[in-house]
């Protein structure tokens, strides 16, 4: 009698320090979110006057399920990417801001017109989110196809997960969002790297039959080719695909779409050319 009463007190003891403990990390929860709102604002990714803390937590609630089904899935280790730091990454959730330039002005002037993609074309859309990662990015490696990996839902395997479409089929994929389309000026470098990722995340022969397959998975080692993920095959097809030039951003860990763009040196950087 006298040992379970001894083991009955340590027990409620034991739950008593457990109380303020959870309290405490609820209220820091809370804060972390408030802090991560306050730098989205700071960095400019983010204007409170168009999106208010309640608004951007309500986001949170789908933004958090895509964090994590990639952890159900196996697709994305949550002890190596803490939820906040992976929603910095995927730029707080929010669509990435662009500069306007002369193209895209053009083209909305001579409405007729037909805008045509080019080989090295970059593909950012936020029509679809897969496990672990919001929005999708793509890349063109040719004039008539688009190379991405489309990621992994619930039900689905993450193996073999590289394809490749035509233009008009992509395109029709992701018609429930908006797609923007970057390009950078150097277009026989823009070509040397869609022929790069065509032989080298697709078809070794550069035919259009597939012989090379590449699992999906959220790694953070960002140099190795498979496995990769959407926004990891562009960063790596123009990284690898352009030689000795210096395009990329050296970088370790992730590269998420909706942060693409800013890893290319500024020299190099891609302009929005169009959006669907």
């Amino acid at each position: 009698m006298k040992k379970f009463i001894s083991v009955l007190l340590a027990t409620i003891f034991t739950l008593t320090l457990l109380l303020p403990v959870t309290a405490n990390a609820t209220e820091n929860n809370d804060s972390d979110y408030e802090a991560l709102y306050n730098q989205a604002i700071q960095e400019g990714i983010v204007n409170k006057d168009e999106l208010s803390l309640d608004e951007w937590l309500k986001q949170n609630e789908e933004f958090q399920q895509i964090y994590d089904d990639g952890v159900e899935m196996d697709v994305l280790d949550p002890s190596s990417l803490k939820y906040g730091e992976w929603l910095k990454l995927n730029n707080y959730g929010q669509e990435p801001k662009d500069e306007e330039n002369a193209a895209v002005v053009s083209f909305r002037i001579n409405a007729k017109s037909k805008f045509t993609i080019k080989p090295g074309d970059i593909f950012v859309t936020n029509a679809t989110s897969s496990a672990g990662i919001v929005g999708h990015a793509a890349i063109a490696n040719g004039s008539n196809h688009i190379l991405d990996m489309p990621g992994v839902k619930k039900g689905q395997s993450p193996e073999d997960n590289n394809r490749q479409l035509t233009v008009s089929k992509w395109l029709s994929r992701y018609s429930d969002g908006w797609i923007k389309v970057y390009r950078i000026k150097d277009s026989s470098l823009a070509a040397q790297v869609a022929r790069y990722a065509d032989t080298h995340y697709y078809s070794s022969k550069g035919t259009t039959n597939k012989d090379i397959h590449i699992k999906y998975s959220l790694t953070p080692h960002l140099y190795s080719t498979n496995p990769s993920y959407c926004s990891k095959l562009v960063y790596d097809a123009y990284y690898y695909g352009s030689g000795s030039k210096s395009v990329m951003k050296k970088h370790s860990g992730y590269v998420f779409p909706y942060d693409l763009i800013t890893f290319f040196n500024r020299s190099y950087k891609p302009t929005k050319v169009h959006t669907y």
